[in-house]
């Protein structure tokens, strides 16, 4: 599956921005297309979390994919409602909020009520855009809780076999605490590409990585504007398409659509649970880190090799880049937001 940047980062010249210096860009980004500041504050630590691990396209590049979608109507977290709710669910109309503030409200909620209680589940309804579930599931493991998380979207994605849109990227992430300060987190999208990427393709003038991608006719395309006539390719083949399908439903659970919105009416659903319901908190860490270290300590087939547990290098990437300092941002990132800002101010 291609990532972050992996076919635009060796093409274009990059821009060190010190960690501070990319914050404020990113949120000086997000107040001109008129969120509040408190907001703009949840949605721009998680888009820095995203650069600092190196996915480019859900990093600063997403400030302008968020401000082409949300050019008009900003709904905020104040607009967002709990429908209906018990000692251990809730079920949040995001009423057209990004999903970078209602999955963060959903796993707030999903937090406490598993702290109390043993289990939180909390489903979205009538939200886009959430973002990397790897960012929710860790404000749940640093809570010594497990979590499972999946988020339904539009119709972009053909299933195994098909050129016909019928679901969307569709990522599912399962996370553990551990006894380190590393949790385990495994955050897949089901598609080869995500969603982010066509769209800052779009936006960038860049063509798409190849085989990830139809048009209309059902050929092979790099044409990103094609490519969302067509439809995406499914991840995984038929192992993958059967995933995606079960997650678009897991949407529908939560409160969503299952025929959801091109571009709104999407789904999250956040089941977060207390392994102190099974036995101590400490004993099931010490059982995730003594398998991880025999998952790691696997012998590699001649020319790979290291064997990493689920998270290793995102975590990696980002504790560098935050010893550095700095994060680096292509250019074309860069003076889209700075022409954004000034665009506002005028």
């Amino acid at each position: 599956m291609a990532t972050g940047s992996s076919w635009k980062m060796a093409q274009e010249n990059m821009i060190k921005l010190s960690i501070s210096e990319a914050r404020k860009l990113a949120k000086s980004g997000i107040l001109a297309v008129g969120y509040t500041n408190d907001d703009a504050d949840t949605i721009c630590s998680h888009i820095l979390d995203a650069q600092l691990r190196g996915y480019g396209p859900t990093g600063l590049a997403r400030v302008l994919t968020i401000a082409d979608r949300v050019s008009h109507n900003k709904v905020g977290s104040a607009d967002m409602i709990i429908t209906r709710e018990t000692a251990a669910s809730a079920q949040l109309d995001a009423k057209g909020a990004i999903g970078y503030l209602a999955s963060y409200r959903a796993t707030e909620l999903a937090v406490k009520k598993a702290k109390a209680g043993g289990v939180g589940i909390v489903g979205v309804s009538n939200t886009f855009f959430a973002g990397m579930l790897s960012y929710y599931a860790e404000m749940c493991t640093r809570e010594n809780l497990v979590v499972m998380i999946a988020a339904s979207a539009g119709p972009w994605v053909a299933p195994h076999g098909s050129y016909t849109a019928r679901f969307g990227t569709n990522p599912f992430c399962i996370a553990f605490p551990s006894g380190s300060r590393q949790p385990i987190i495994w955050d897949i999208g089901t598609s080869k590409i995500i969603h982010a990427q066509v769209k800052l393709a779009q936006l960038m003038g860049e063509e798409l990585p190849e085989d990830t991608a139809y048009d209309k006719e059902g050929e092979v395309t790099r044409d990103p504007f094609k490519a969302m006539e067509g439809a995406m390719a499914v991840w995984g083949g038929h192992k993958g398409s059967g995933l995606a399908v079960a997650i678009q439903l897991m949407g529908a659970l939560a409160g969503a659509p299952a025929h959801t919105g091109d571009r709104d009416g999407w789904g999250l659903l956040v089941i977060a649970m207390d392994p102190e319901m099974f036995r101590p908190i400490d004993e099931f860490k010490k059982e995730v880190d003594g398998y991880s270290e025999t998952i790691r300590s696997s012998q590699p087939l001649k020319g790979s090799g290291p064997i990493r547990m689920p998270f290793d290098r995102s975590w990696e990437i980002r504790e560098q880049n935050r010893e550095g300092g700095y994060v680096q941002v292509e250019e074309s990132v860069v003076n889209g937001l700075h022409e954004l800002i000034e665009r506002n101010h005028k």
